[in-house]
């Protein structure tokens, strides 16, 4: 294999292979300059990772009711009117409801894999986190759900393992591991029972009718917890190495948006000025962009 290699450089004369020679050695200096500034980058990821997660969870209490007294103690304090909401005999509303599913539906890459069967199910929503690997090449989505009539489970995951993540480079997908949704019987949003009759054509019973249970796929964003597989290649043409491409791009796309808008800008996403903070920050991207272009 060596040798292989070896063929592919190509033959230069001794004094440009000996200069070659030296750039190859302040590339290998750059290399291992990378890798203390990925280490690097990964723990100073961490440190303010800490610092946000105390942050995230006042957030998880107030969206979930445990603030509701403070909050509307304070507000009275500085003379704001709390009373009269609602009829005397109206159950105080809680916390707030939908949090996570409004979030969610205002962003279009997450909207869209959002049906109405799924809306019912995503109200038990109580939070969503992202959990990054020390070493910075993955990261991990954690959704925890209420007791619901769809499935078992309490929290549904979703890991990414993505060596060059803390680059600004095409993500290099290792591997994507989600879960398996523990449905209870009758009640699974991602595949329906469909029951059909059929005449048996042939043998001993020609002409009887049976009846046929089979599983169909029904659109829902709960496919995002089963991921893409990633087959060999070999066994691909190239029209299903395509698909299977722009399948992993939507499925990672959706899991940034996760990781990069939901969960650090939630209350922005419910209240709908996530998309002007998205612009905006399009816009400042453009100009300084064209600043560049304008000093070259």
């Amino acid at each position: 294999d060596d040798d292989d290699d070896d063929d592919d450089e190509p033959e230069l004369p001794p004094v440009i292979q000996r200069r070659v020679n030296r750039l190859k050695e302040l590339n290998e200096d750059r290399e291992l300059l990378m890798e203390k500034y990925l280490k690097e980058r990964a723990e100073l990821e961490k440190k303010y990772g800490d610092q946000f997660a105390p942050l995230y969870e006042d957030r998880l209490d107030v969206i979930n009711g445990k603030r509701d007294k403070e909050i509307d103690a304070a507000a009275k304090e500085n003379g704001e009117d709390v009373g009269g909401e609602g009829e005397q005999d109206e159950e105080p509303v809680k916390g707030i409801p939908q949090f996570w599913m409004v979030a969610m539906s205002n962003l279009d890459t997450i909207a869209e894999t959002i049906t109405e069967a799924d809306v019912d199910c995503l109200e038990h929503l109580e939070n969503i986190t992202c959990t990054d690997d020390e070493d910075g090449k993955g990261f991990t989505l954690r959704f925890f759900f209420s007791a619901n009539d769809y499935f078992h489970d309490t929290v549904l995951v979703k890991r990414y393992e993505v060596p060059n993540l803390l680059l600004s480079d095409e993500p290099i997908l290792k591997k994507v591991t989600g879960c398996e949704i523990q449905w209870k019987r009758g009640r699974s949003l991602t595949y329906r029972e469909v029951t059909r009759k059929q005449r048996s054509k042939s043998g001993r019973r020609a002409g009887q009718i049976r009846t046929i249970t089979r599983k169909e796929k029904s659109d829902s964003f709960f496919h995002f917890f089963s991921p893409p597989e990633m087959p060999k290649l070999d066994d691909m043409d190239e029209d299903e190495a395509d698909a299977l491409e722009e399948a992993f791009d939507q499925d990672y796309d959706i899991a940034q948006s996760f990781r990069s808008h939901i969960i650090p800008k939630a209350v922005l996403w419910f209240t709908n000025e996530g998309v002007e903070d998205g612009m905006q920050e399009m816009i400042e991207e453009a100009a300084r962009a064209m600043e560049q272009n304008n000093e070259e």
